[in-house]
C-alpha cells in the first residue's frame, strides 16, 4: 500500500471512530437531555447570554436570572439600548458582575458594527467584548451548527478521561490537546447539540467526583476508565487560597433614614452599587480607614449650584461599629468592617462621587446592580433596629454544571 493509501484509510477510519462516537452521544443526548430554557426557545441571542450566564455558575442558578434577563431585555437591540445601571440590576445577585458588562458591551459592538446581526463564526464572535474561546465555540456550534469544540470544565473533564490525559486541563499544552481530541469527534451534522451532548455528559453523568460510569454512552474506550484512573483524571492542580482582604465600609445615613451607596469604580464590585469602602492594612484599626474615607466623601459635597465644604470638621464624627460581614469572592477573601456615620449637611447635599441615596426598606427602586456583598453589608443594622427585608440571592458556586 503506498504512503498516500495509507494516510487516506488512516483518515476514514478515524471518521468511522468518530462518526459512531457522535452516534451514540448524540443518541443519549436525545433521551437523556435536560429542559433548559435557552434549549427550548433557541436563539443566537439566548445561546449567547446563557453561554455568559453559566460561566462559572450551575445551571439551577441560572435558569429564573435567564428568564427575567430575557424578559427585560428580548433582544440584542433592546440590550444595547440599555443603560449600564439598568443591566446590572436584572444581573444582581448572580455574581461576576464583569459578565453584564462585558454581555452589554458586546450588544453594543454587535449592533454598532455588525447590523444587529451576532457573528456566525469563531474568529469574529471573539472579537466582541468579553467572549473568549469556549463561549465563541459553543455559540458558533449551538446557534449556527459550525463545527467547533466548546472546551470548559465539563467537556475538558469528559475528554480528558476519554484521552487518558494526565496533565491539568487548566495548562496550556493539555488544553490544546483535549480541544483537539474534542474536535476531531464533532460531527459535521448536528455540531450544536454535540457540544451540548458534551456539556450535559460532563454536568450529569462524568462528573468531577462519583461519575456515573455505568450510564455513559461513550464509556467504550474511555482510557481513564479501563485504566481505573476515573478518579485520578483530570488531575486538578492544588487550590490557591484567595488573599485574606480587611475593608472599612461607611453605612452614612441622612436625617431621614437613608443610606449613601456609591457606584463602584474599577475594581471589586466595580460598576455596581456599594457602601464606600477602604482597603485596610492587616493590623489597621477600622476607624483609621473610615477617617480616609470621610475626607474623600465629605470633606467636600456636591450640591445643586456647587461644591463646598461641610461646616461639620473631622473632630466631631462620631462612628458606630456595626459588626463585620466575611465573603469570599473568585480571588480574594474579605472582611467587612461595618461602621455607622451621620450625615449633616446642607439641604441637598450629598457625598463627593457618584452616588445616591437609597431608602433600606424599598430595595427594588435603588436601580443599578447590587452584589450579595453588599446585602450583607447592608443587613447590619443599628442597635434596637430591625433589619429590612431585601431580596436574597445565591452566591453563584465555582463550578458549572
Amino acid at each position: 500500500m503506498s504512503v498516500s493509501a495509507a494516510s487516506v484509510s488512516a483518515g476514514r477510519a478515524k471518521r468511522v471512530v468518530s462518526d459512531s462516537f457522535a452516534m451514540r452521544l448524540l443518541a443519549w443526548y436525545d433521551r437523556e437531555k435536560r429542559s433548559l430554557p435557552w434549549r427550548e426557545d433557541s436563539s443566537a441571542y439566548r445561546t449567547l447570554v446563557s453561554e455568559l450566564m453559566l460561566q462559572q455558575t450551575v445551571v439551577a442558578t441560572v435558569i429564573p436570572f435567564f428568564q427575567r434577563f430575557c424578559a427585560r431585555f428580548p433582544s440584542v437591540q433592546a440590550l444595547a439600548d440599555a443603560r449600564e445601571d439598568e443591566v446590572l440590576e436584572a444581573w444582581s445577585g448572580l455574581g461576576y458582575y464583569r459578565r453584564a458588562r462585558h454581555l452589554h458591551a458586546a450588544a453594543r459592538a454587535i449592533v454598532g458594527n455588525h447590523g444587529g446581526l451576532i457573528p456566525c463564526d469563531e474568529v469574529t464572535l471573539r472579537s466582541l467584548p468579553g467572549v473568549g474561546p469556549y463561549t465563541a465555540a459553543a455559540v458558533a456550534a449551538i446557534a449556527f451548527g459550525e463545527r467547533a469544540f466548546a472546551l470548559d470544565g465539563n467537556a475538558g473533564r469528559v475528554m480528558a478521561r476519554l484521552s487518558g490525559e494526565r496533565e491539568a486541563p487548566l495548562r496550556p499544552a493539555a488544553r490544546q490537546r483535549l480541544h483537539a481530541f474534542g474536535l476531531r469527534r464533532v460531527p459535521t451534522e448536528r455540531a450544536g447539540d454535540f457540544a451540548q451532548a458534551v456539556m450535559e455528559l460532563g454536568a450529569t453523568v462524568c462528573t468531577p467526583t462519583s461519575p456515573s460510569c455505568e450510564r455513559c454512552p461513550v464509556r467504550a474506550g474511555c482510557v481513564a476508565l479501563e485504566e481505573g484512573l476515573v478518579g485520578a483524571i483530570p488531575a486538578v492542580p492544588p487550590r490557591k487560597e484567595p488573599p485574606k482582604v480587611r475593608v472599612a465600609c461607611l453605612r452614612i445615613e441622612d436625617e431621614e433614614g437613608r443610606i449613601w451607596l456609591e457606584r463602584r469604580g474599577p475594581g471589586l464590585l466595580a460598576g455596581t452599587l456599594a457602601m464606600p469602602m477602604e482597603a485596610l492594612e492587616s493590623d489597621e484599626v477600622a476607624t483609621t480607614g473610615a477617617l480616609r474615607l470621610w475626607q474623600r466623601l465629605g470633606g467636600k459635597v456636591r450640591t445643586e449650584a456647587r461644591s463646598s465644604r461641610l461646616s461639620s470638621s473631622l473632630s466631631s464624627l462620631s462612628f458606630s461599629s456595626l459588626g463585620s460581614v466575611r465573603h469570599v469572592f473568585t480571588h480574594r477573601d474579605v472582611t467587612a468592617e461595618v461602621l455607622l456615620v451621620r450625615w449633616r449637611a446642607p439641604k441637598g447635599a450629598s457625598p463627593a462621587g457618584d452616588g445616591r441615596w437609597c431608602a433600606p426598606q424599598n430595595s427594588a427602586s435603588w436601580g443599578g446592580g447590587v452584589s450579595t456583598f453588599t446585602r450583607k453589608t447592608l443587613s447590619l443594622e443599628p442597635a434596637g433596629r430591625v433589619a429590612p427585608t431585601l431580596r436574597k440571592t445565591r452566591q453563584p458556586p465555582q463550578v458549572k454544571q
